[in-house]
C-alpha cells in the first residue's frame, strides 16, 4: 500500500486477525460474555481474554434474534478473540424488521449514548461495525462530532452505498433474495398506508416466516394464499413486473423524503475513519458493486479504506466459509487492516494517500 507517513505508522494486525478467523471457524468462545440492561433494550458484551486496547460497537442487521442470532455471537465472539472488548446491542425496530422514518435517529442516539458510557466503553478508543441495512448508520455515527475524535475505524459487511439502486434491485429484480422486498413492502404499509391493517398483518407475518426459517428458499405462493383477495393482491405485489415498478416508484419517492435518513451522506469529511468494506461476491439482497461503488467514493476524495471481495461470504449475515486458502488469505488481510487501525491512533482520519483495495 502505498500511503502517506501516517498511513504507515497503522500497521497490520496480522496475529489477531488469525485469531479471529481461526475463533469464527472452530466456533471458540474466548473471554466472558454478560448481558447487560441498557435504557429499554439490551447489550451483550464480550471482554477478551486480555485487555482490550479498543471497544467495537457492532450493530446488527434486520434479523428477529437480533443480539442472540447464533451468527452475530459467533461474530462476536471472534471479535473478543481479535482482542477487541465488543458490544452488541439490540435495536428495538431493527429486531422488529423494519425500517422506519425514526430508525436513523434511534440507532444514532443509541450508538452514541453507548459510546459515552464509560462503564460499558472502557477503551479510549472505538470502532464501528455492522453488516447490511445498518451499515449506514455506523458510517453516519462516525461522522458525528459527538463521536469522531474517538472512532478509529468503520466495519461494513454487505452494505450498501446507493438506497435508490438498492431499492431497485430488492423490488424489480428477478436475482433479488425477496426477503428484502417484503421487509421494504412491510414497513412502507405499515408507516404510510396503517389504514390497510390486514395487509400490514400479512406482510407483518411473511416477514416473520421468512427470517425464522432464514435458511430455506423463500416461495411467494406459499408464504400468501392465493384464494384470498386480500393475499391475492400482495403476492401480485411482490411478483408482477408491473406491480412492482409501481411500487418502486412509490418507495423511491419515501427515500426521498420521509426516509431520507437511510441516504449515503453528500460527502464524506476529510476527518472520516478508516473504512473496511467487506462483501459477499454473490449477495442476493445487496449487490456486491454496492461496496465497490463505495470504495470508489471514499478513493475520490482520498479516504482510507480496503474493500474485500470474497466468494467465502454470503449475505452480511456474517455467514463465513474457510474452505481456499487464497481467499482465506484475503479475509485475513482485510480483518488485519481493520484490527491494525481500530486499535491505534496511528493512522488518523483522512490522511491522504492511495486506498489498499484487494478483490477476488
Amino acid at each position: 500500500m502505498n500511503g502517506s507517513d501516517t498511513q504507515r505508522k497503522a500497521h497490520a494486525d496480522w496475529r489477531s486477525a488469525l485469531k479471529l478467523l481461526l475463533a469464527f471457524q472452530q466456533h471458540k468462545t474466548p473471554g466472558t460474555l454478560e448481558t447487560v440492561a441498557f435504557g429499554q433494550t439490551s447489550v451483550d458484551v464480550y471482554q477478551p481474554p486480555s485487555t482490550p486496547t479498543a471497544t467495537v460497537i457492532f450493530i446488527p442487521g434486520l434479523s428477529i434474534r437480533g443480539r442472540e442470532d447464533p451468527r452475530i455471537r459467533r461474530l462476536g465472539w471472534a471479535l473478543s478473540a481479535g482482542g477487541l472488548r465488543v458490544l452488541i446491542p439490540d435495536v428495538p425496530s431493527i429486531r422488529a424488521l423494519t425500517i422506519s422514518t425514526r430508525q436513523p435517529d434511534e440507532v444514532a442516539n443509541l450508538i452514541r449514548s453507548l459510546a459515552q458510557d464509560r462503564s460499558l466503553v472502557t477503551t479510549r478508543r472505538v470502532a464501528l461495525m455492522s453488516v447490511s441495512f445498518s451499515s449506514i448508520f455506523v458510517l453516519r455515527a462516525a461522522l458525528d462530532s459527538v463521536l469522531t475524535d474517538r472512532i478509529t475505524a468503520v466495519g461494513l459487511i454487505g452494505g450498501y452505498y446507493d438506497i435508490e439502486r438498492v431499492a431497485d434491485f430488492l423490488i424489480t429484480s428477478e436475482h433479488a433474495d425477496p426477503y428484502g422486498r417484503l421487509v421494504i413492502g412491510r414497513s412502507y404499509f405499515a408507516e404510510f398506508e396503517p389504514e390497510h391493517t390486514n395487509a400490514v398483518a400479512a406482510l407483518k407475518a411473511a416477514v416473520e416466516t421468512v427470517a425464522t426459517n432464514n435458511n430455506e428458499p423463500i416461495r411467494l405462493d406459499v408464504l400468501f394464499d392465493v384464494n384470498d383477495p386480500l393475499e391475492q393482491s400482495l403476492h401480485q405485489l411482490m411478483t408482477a413486473p408491473e406491480s412492482r415498478q409501481a411500487f418502486l416508484e412509490k418507495i423511491l419517492d419515501v427515500f426521498d423524503s420521509a426516509w431520507a435518513g437511510y441516504r449515503m451522506p453528500p460527502e464524506f469529511p476529510q476527518d472520516t475513519p478508516p473504512v473496511f468494506l467487506l462483501h459477499g461476491s454473490h449477495d442476493p439482497v445487496i449487490p456486491t458493486a454496492e461496496s465497490r461503488h463505495l470504495a470508489r467514493r471514499l478513493a475520490r476524495q482520498g479516504l482510507a479504506h480496503h474493500l474485500c471481495i470474497s466468494d467465502l461470504l454470503e449475505h452480511g449475515n456474517t455467514a463465513i466459509s474457510l474452505r481456499r486458502s487464497v481467499d482465506v488469505y484475503r479475509l485475513v488481510a482485510g480483518f488485519a487492516w481493520f484490527l491494525g487501525r481500530a486499535q491505534t491512533d496511528g493512522e488518523k482520519k483522512g490522511a491522504p494517500g492511495r486506498p489498499f483495495l484487494i478483490e477476488r
